[in-house]
This record gives C-alpha cells, structure tokens and sequence, in this order.
C-alpha cells in the first residue's frame, strides 16, 4: 500500500512541475509553427468627416524587436471607412499588446507611390495613432484624421 501512495504523489509532483514549467517558458503562448494567437480586430479610419477609402493600415507592436520582427497585423480600409486586421490570413485578427498604427493612403493603388497624407502617419515611430488589443473581439475607437 505505502507504494500506491507514493506512486500518487510522485504523479501529482510531475503534473506540477510540469504545469510550472509550461507557465514559465517566454510570453505569449504560440502555436507550434510559432504564430501568436490573435484575436480579431475591427475598427474604422476617416479623413475629413470621409471614409479613407483604401487607406493601408499597419499595426506596429510598440515592443516589437529590432531583429526578425513577427508579422504586423493590417487592413485596408473599404467603402464605409471600416477595416479588419489580418496577421496571418484574411481578417484574423492580431496578437494582444500595444501599437503604434501607420497610415498611407495612395492616390490610385496600394502600389503607388504617392500618399494622399504626404507621409504624416507612414513612419510608426512618428505617428501619434496608438491601438491596445486585448483577449476578445477588439472593436478599436474610429481614428479621425484631418
């Protein structure tokens, strides 16, 4: 009998330990292709009182590292000035944390080269639009730009 009970506690020592070390390992949980898990994002993007029709959106994660940065989440925005962010595949979402957002917003196509914003918001460590995604459904306050 005294084995049986040492048997137990050797199993219950083993689950805690092991549940000690999956708590301890880095941040953010990944999937094992290595893909944070997202949560999914919409919110919408105005100019003058006017959808931004076509504006690209980028999310930069303030803690973003310097080296090999992960995917940043983005959108283009539609008719009625709404978007979803995409990280990973078509209106994901994107993972928890704090961003800056960046905005260009082409004359004719995302490829052109000209920005209808004169790049006031291309560079994220210049723009002053900021975005916190949280566990959930985000649904992000309208940004109003001039």
């Amino acid at each position: 009998m005294p084995s049986l009970t040492r048997s137990k506690c050797r199993s219950r020592r083993f689950v805690l330990l092991l549940s000690l070390f999956a708590l301890g390992c880095g941040g953010a949980a990944q999937t094992p292709d290595g893909q944070k898990p997202v949560h999914p994002v919409r919110g919408k993007l105005f100019i003058a009182d006017k959808p931004a029709i076509g504006a690209f959106v980028l999310f930069v994660p303030d803690d973003e590292p310097a080296t090999n940065p992960a995917p940043r989440p983005r959108a283009t925005v539609d008719a009625n000035g709404e978007f979803q962010l995409s990280t990973y595949g078509e209106n994901d979402g994107a993972p928890l944390g704090a961003y800056s957002v960046a905005v260009t917003w082409p004359e004719d196509s995302r490829d052109s080269a000209e920005d209808r914003l004169k790049g006031r918001y291309r560079d994220p460590g210049q723009t002053k639009l900021k975005a916190t995604i949280k566990d959930g459904p985000n649904e992000l306050p309208p940004f109003k730009l001039k």
